[in-house]
């Protein structure tokens, strides 16, 4: 009488009837409610971390924005600094060049005086010794007494004033 369809049939009938009586629909819908919380969850945590990221990601350019500008201003001043210390030094060593210069051209010029001054008394006393030879030669006996007694006389009146 009844084949195994007819009995497929009522065991589905009866599987069904059974899952309404234990609420399986009503589980299995606050299953996928919890699922689905739980999905919103994740989305919105989700969500505010992309958002908390952004910020921070908009604060960490800002940041190395600024520190760039930072170090553009510190490498502008640092070469600025380094010029004019260049300049200093360039200008020191400029004046220290010529006082260096001056110094030289100054000695220089007093060895000049100096042998220029050593020469004329050198070539005073030779021309002195010269006349005297001359004359001596020239003298006779009683004019050089004479000489020499005046020169003692000089000699005499040079050291009292001196003294």
């Amino acid at each position: 009488m009844f084949d195994a369809t007819f009995w497929v049939a009522i065991s589905f009938v009866l599987f069904i009837i059974l899952i309404l009586y234990k609420n399986v629909p009503k589980f299995v819908l606050n299953q996928i409610d919890i699922k689905i919380s739980e999905l919103k969850n994740k989305i919105d945590e989700a969500e505010n971390l992309k958002s908390s990221s952004e910020k921070l990601l908009s604060n960490v350019q800002e940041k190395l924005e600024k520190s760039e500008k930072d170090r553009t201003e510190i490498l502008r001043k640092a070469q600025k600094i380094s010029e004019d210390e260049i300049a200093i030094t360039t200008e020191k060593m400029q004046r220290s060049l010529e006082n260096k210069e001056t110094a030289a051209f100054n000695k220089i010029k007093q060895a000049k005086n100096d042998a220029i001054s050593q020469i004329k008394k050198e070539a005073t006393e030779i021309a002195i010794e010269t006349v005297k030879k001359v004359i001596i030669e020239n003298l006779d006996v009683k004019k050089q007494e004479e000489i020499n007694f005046l020169k003692l006389k000089n000699s005499i009146k040079k050291l009292e004033n001196t003294n």
